[in-house]
């Protein structure tokens, strides 16, 4: 069985990371990343900010995403620094997402350097915030800025990482299917024309992690083809993303979103 690895205690170590990285496990589920009250105050913060619609879809968002801006570099940049004010003020009580994840990595890289990903003085968004409403499902998809991202200087990585925060679950759908296919080259016949996969790029063989809650941290290799079914709830399913770069020669794990 391909089952996910659930940590109570918040502490993963490096050969926790290299079952991810060698397909022997789809995710790393760590609770009670945030607390449930955590988990309240911050939804409350984002319910008073300010989100940007993703194309028309019902998906809002606070902060750039990086493979939504290839081809506008600058646009990206400067959104990024924009949008810090408001990342500020909605973790004024609550630590910062990045501070904890990197303390969490850190641990179990103690020899690693781990920082906010930069391109000459600029720096990238440190995560995106994303409320998915009732109806919304996200596309099989894989994440994997080497391939996708060759005009940014993260794109010569070693390894692709993604941390998402689940800080508010739907009543009914918004369950994420991890693939055991890994996307490659020869996949891009399947693509289709606005965003994802056809379903005919992955097997029968999956993981559907159905018991992730409010305020887990879960933990996948993203060049795995994963998706997320449809919110039928009428509570929003929102996360918190982020992508972590690791540099294994250099020994250094950069983030972004």
């Amino acid at each position: 069985m391909w089952n996910p690895l659930v940590i109570e205690n918040q502490s993963i170590n490096h050969l926790d990371l290299e079952l991810l990285l060698n397909k022997k496990i789809p995710a790393i589920i760590i609770r009670n990343f945030y607390s449930k009250e955590q988990c309240k105050f911050i939804i409350k913060k984002i319910e008073k900010a300010k989100k940007t619609h993703f194309q028309k879809t019902k998906l809002e968002h606070i902060g750039p995403f990086l493979m939504s801006h290839i081809t506008q570099k600058n646009e990206y940049f400067e959104k990024a620094k924009k949008t810090q004010k408001q990342f500020e003020q909605i973790f004024t009580k609550v630590e910062n997402p990045s501070s904890k994840v990197f303390a969490m990595f850190k641990k179990a890289f103690p020899t690693f350097s781990i920082s906010l990903a930069k391109q000459s003085q600029e720096s990238f968004s440190p995560y995106i915030i994303r409320i998915h409403k009732k109806g919304k499902a996200i596309p099989i998809h894989k994440d994997n800025i080497k391939y996708e991202g060759k005009e940014f200087c993260i794109s010569n990585i070693d390894s692709q990482l993604s941390c998402v925060i689940h800080l508010q679950e739907s009543e009914v759908g918004g369950k994420v299917i991890i693939y055991e296919n890994q996307w490659k080259r020869s996949d891009e016949k399947f693509r289709e024309i606005d965003f994802g996969y056809s379903p005919k790029v992955v097997s029968s063989n999956y993981c559907k992690l159905k018991s992730v809650n409010k305020g887990d941290l879960v933990i996948i290799n993203p060049n795995h083809f994963h998706e997320v079914t449809k919110i039928q709830g009428n509570t929003s399913r929102i996360t918190l993303g982020m992508f972590l770069g690791v540099y294994h020669k250099d020994q250094k794990i950069v983030a972004w979103a």
